[in-house]
């Protein structure tokens, strides 16, 4: 298992405390564009499930991948949508808790035979997300140029995500010689680490 992989995914359960969810900027910001943009990444538990989501994509191949972003996009926007209409749902910073937890360790080992099943799971963590953003943007006076910066900054994220997910595939995948001398075994001395 990759340490980086697992450094990370160990970051993101940590960072899943529910205290977290509503502690971070941005709920007063209203609802424009620009808050709309700037939430996703200043909320760490939404950026934290953005990036988990996108790791999983990358990891899961490109087909399914694809599959997963996009339905956990389109479904944000319905959450977003319940958000704005005032619909309750319960356990709304729980879910978000779960999610983080859940995707990165779905993110670990992705259930390849399994992408219905990936992108549903996904789907339903993307509800939540989304419904605790459109909550947050009620009082503002531009709920759609917020949602239109929210999706379009989850949307980068994700790919960010899935860019660092195979990125860490092929660096995994690439073929290590054994070292044939001291030179070779420190990296400072390689060849190879001066290009």
């Amino acid at each position: 298992m990759n340490k980086k992989i697992l450094a990370l995914s160990g970051s993101l359960l940590v960072m899943a405390l529910p205290g977290i969810a509503a502690a971070h900027p941005g709920h007063e910001a209203g609802a424009s564009f620009a808050a709309g943009t700037l939430h996703p990444v200043a909320g760490i538990d939404h950026l934290c499930a953005l990036i988990a989501v996108g790791m999983l994509a990358g990891r899961m191949g490109t087909r399914a991948g694809m599959c997963i972003a996009l339905t956990f996009l389109a479904l944000m926007s319905v959450g977003v949508a319940s958000g704005f209409a005032r619909v309750e749902l319960p356990l709304v910073q729980a879910a978000i808790g779960a999610s983080i937890i859940c995707v990165s360790l779905l993110a670990l080992r992705p259930p390849r035979n399994l992408p219905v099943a990936t992108s549903a799971l996904a789907g339903l963590f993307a509800i939540f997300h989304g419904h605790s953003h459109g909550a947050e943007a009620v009082a503002g006076i531009a709920p759609l140029a917020y949602a239109a910066g929210l999706l379009i900054a989850s949307a980068a994220v994700i790919v960010c995500g899935m860019l660092l997910a195979v990125t860490s595939l092929k660096t995994n995948r690439a073929p290590r010689r054994p070292p044939t001398s001291a030179a070779d075994a420190t990296p400072v001395f390689r060849p190879s680490a001066w290009r």
